[in-house]
């Protein structure tokens, strides 16, 4: 997170690239200068001069210069005398090998990577971090002189890893910082920039606007003054037209062209008079039609009234004398409906009298069932006195028989067959007076049958009477009603034609006020004048 920004692209900034093109100078010099300390180390060695170790860092140092000679702040040109940097250190820590002084040369180490953070690159710190650290490890393995003096474990190597991995973030964040600070204050330098260059378009622009305010303030000022000239002359023919058409001069027209769209004023104004003549021309000629019409609808309705008043004397008379017939007629009708109520109570009465007979008749029959009946009945008590006079006289020879034990119940055998024999007596004159009466009850059947036929002839011809005389009293109440109804019909004749009369009085009293009104419309058209070729139009329409 330290370096995306500037890993996602190379910055370009114009403050930070002067600083290190400042700064590059100053870098390559100091390589110049280790190769420098490089060589006096090596011509006081004790042990002779090391051409390996000045002829790498020759090498070393002349590719960095040449590349910061092709491109003096470019990202290669960072790394390259960054990790330039390094190698001349490292070569001049082997240049001390054997001496006292090449452990503290490795504080050189970290001088440098100070150094080298003024590049404000963090690829340059760490393509120097990892040169040192390839170094390192690499050497303690293969030539541990060539770094450390003496016998040293691999915790120095550590150790100083720490303190390299420390400084280098620290390093970074610091140039991450720096970076990030000069990215604000170039957007904010470059924002100021587009702000002024905005400004100063827009001053341009609002002077140019200011100028074609003017130029267009100018041209309205003369558009209005056309416009007012347009219209004072609009106003003044209007004014002319419109004093022709007050004075009822609808034959003026506005024949000057105005300005622009005022033109259709013009001609609307043109239009509508001419609208306006044609209309009072047609006034002019139904207000004589009017008048001609009112002159014969005049007489039509004096023609019209005179005859409702014959017509309305005749009905006069006919409801005069058809209101006799139906005073007539329901005279008639009362009389019949009397007679039917008459007829009527004589046909109930000889119906209810039939009834009567019927059920005399019905009396009778039921007499004589009974009379029937107890003649059975007789003959019965007849036969059981026969019995027990039998019963008797075998009891009274059987009493006998038993000698005086047997005397007492033959004198009450005795008794028994004498009362036996008074019952049958009694019984034999019973049934002779009965059938005596069930001939007489018989006969009166007979009679009263008779009677109930004759009843009911008389009751069926006073039906008849009756219908017949029901048929009249219908026909005569029909007639009745036929007779009001038309009565009714002759009085909402005679009150219609009276009413007529009185519309037709109406009637006429209108069509005058409206012969009135069209020759007072005829006289105020009169005072509008209107073109020959109207006029001539007019008489022939009247024609």
């Amino acid at each position: 997170m330290i370096w995306q920004l500037a890993a996602s692209k190379e910055i370009d900034m114009n403050a930070l690239n002067a600083l290190r093109h400042k700064a590059s100078t100053g870098i390559v010099a100091l390589l110049w200068l280790n190769l420098a300390l490089i060589a006096l180390r090596n011509g006081l060695r004790a042990d002779g001069f090391d051409v390996f170790a000045l002829v790498a860092s020759l090498l070393i140092v002349g590719s960095a210069t040449a590349t910061w000679m092709k491109d003096r702040t470019g990202p290669t040109t960072r790394v390259v005398t960054s990790m330039a940097h390094a190698a001349t250190v490292a070569i001049l820590v082997y240049s001390f090998a054997g001496s006292p002084l090449q452990i503290d040369i490795h504080m050189y180490f970290f001088a440098s990577l100070a150094i080298c953070a003024v590049w404000i690159d963090w690829r340059a710190i760490v393509g120097y971090a990892a040169l040192v650290a390839v170094h390192h490890i690499l050497l303690f393995f293969v030539m541990p002189v060539a770094i450390f003096p003496g016998d040293s474990d691999f915790s120095r190597v550590v150790l100083h890893a720490v303190v390299l991995i420390l400084q280098s973030g620290v390093l970074i964040a610091l140039t991450h910082s720096v970076v990030s600070a000069f990215m604000a204050s170039e957007t904010a330098v470059e924002t100021a920039t587009s702000a002024e260059r905005k400004a100063t378009t827009m001053a341009e622009q609002a002077r140019q606007a200011d100028r074609h305010a003017e130029e267009m303030r100018a041209m309205r000022e003369e558009e209005k003054a056309r416009e007012a000239e347009a219209v004072r002359f609009v106003v003044d023919k209007l004014d002319e037209a419109l004093t022709q058409l007050a004075a009822g001069n609808v034959s003026h027209r506005i024949s000057d062209t105005f300005a622009g769209e005022l033109d259709k004023l013009r001609v609307s104004f043109n239009t509508s008079v001419e609208g306006l003549e044609s209309v009072i021309g047609q006034v002019s000629h139904v207000v004589r039609i009017i008048r001609d019409g009112t002159g014969q609808i005049s007489h039509a309705n004096h023609d019209l009234s005179s005859r409702t008043e014959r017509q309305a004397a005749s009905i006069e008379e006919t409801a005069s004398a058809l209101s006799n017939v139906t005073d007539t007629v329901k005279q008639t009708a009362s009389v019949a409906d009397h007679v039917g109520r008459m007829v009527e109570h004589a046909r109930t009465g000889a119906e209810r009298s039939g009834s009567i007979v019927t059920n005399a008749v019905e009396a009778m029959s039921k007499i004589e069932t009974s009379s029937r009946e107890i003649g059975n009945i007789i003959s019965v008590i007849d036969e059981i006195a026969f019995q027990t006079n039998l019963l008797a006289l075998n009891a009274g020879v059987e009493a006998a028989r038993a000698g005086d034990a047997g005397k007492g119940f033959a004198v009450v055998a005795q008794e028994v067959r004498e009362l036996a024999q008074r019952s049958a007596n009694a019984a034999k004159e019973i049934k002779a007076l009965i059938n005596t009466s069930s001939e007489q009850v018989r006969n009166g059947v007979s009679l009263v049958d008779e009677t109930g036929k004759a009843l009911h002839a008389i009751a069926n011809e006073v039906n008849s009477i009756s219908q017949e005389v029901e048929k009249i009293v219908r026909s005569a109440r029909e007639q009745s009603t036929g007779l009001t109804e038309i009565d009714s019909a002759i009085g909402h004749i005679d009150r219609n034609t009276q009413q007529n009369a009185a519309m037709v009085e109406e009637s006429s009293a209108a069509i005058q006020s409206l012969a009135n009104e069209a020759s007072s419309l005829e006289q105020l058209m009169v005072r509008f004048q209107i073109s020959a070729g109207d006029n001539h139009a007019r008489r022939q329409r009247a024609a």
